[in-house]
């Protein structure tokens, strides 16, 4: 699958498993505004997250671990969802309890 599609269906499925989240798809640049640090920010219920994603056989650039690596060392969560490896439903599945687990924490 494309990672075009892969971004329109996990936004269908966060949305359904939290109609209150904020997701943002990065448009891509092609290099000529930069180099974009991830393709989706996403808050859940106050919690940051930088996502990438990457079609089968897809790995990241030294840059984009280098970004998520440094928006994880900032509070934030990176996240990369490799296609093949989970579904997108586990990826969500993930995500949420991330922010469950974080919510707990902070009380």
């Amino acid at each position: 699958m494309s990672e075009r599609k892969l971004y329109s269906k996990f936004k269908e499925k966060i949305t359904k498993a939290d109609p209150n989240c904020w997701a943002y798809k990065i448009p891509d640049t092609f290099n000529l505004g930069g180099k974009k640090p991830g393709d989706f920010f996403l808050v859940v219920k106050g919690v940051p997250f930088l996502l990438e994603f990457k079609s089968k056989g897809g790995s990241m650039t030294l840059y984009q671990s280098y970004q998520l690596t440094d928006f994880n060392n900032a509070g934030g969560e990176a996240l990369e969802y490799k296609e093949g490896e989970e579904t997108l439903d586990e990826f969500v599945e993930k995500i949420i309890g991330i922010v469950r687990e974080r919510k707990v924490l902070t009380k």
